[in-house]
């Protein structure tokens, strides 16, 4: 039984190292139209670099969700909460960032649940 929740583990946290792989991807590739999408205006020079060393996050933490996905995972959660933290933060002091503050609150607060659920399921009971 306990092969199996370690199978499932490992399916689960590759598909959530997967889609970060994926966001991470994006905003490496297509991050300025992202930008543009969300703020109705292109990046400042800040802002790219921003998005650019976010998709890079985005990229290595899937690699290592991955590759080793019963590893780094509490780690990976406070990463995750500490990042959507400082987006909250600078959502409610830079309004003209506000909103990709918040997308980017989101989708580390989606990942850090993903991850504690996750988590959740492989700790024996």
């Amino acid at each position: 039984m306990s092969g199996s929740r370690d199978g499932d583990t490992g399916r689960l946290m590759g598909a959530v190292g997967a889609a970060g792989i994926g966001w991470g991807t994006v905003l490496l590739v297509a991050g300025s139209p992202v930008w543009r999408r969300l703020t109705g205006h292109a990046p400042s020079e800040v802002d790219e670099i921003a998005v650019r060393f976010l998709g890079a996050r985005h990229v290595a933490t899937g690699v290592t969700q991955v590759l080793f996905p019963a590893r780094l995972q509490r780690v990976e959660i406070a990463v995750d909460l500490l990042h959507a933290a400082t987006m909250v933060g600078l959502a409610v002091l830079d309004p003209p960032r506000r909103r990709p503050a918040l997308v980017t609150a989101a989708v580390a607060l989606g990942g850090a649940s993903a991850v504690t659920a996750i988590r959740g399921r492989s700790v024996p009971r």
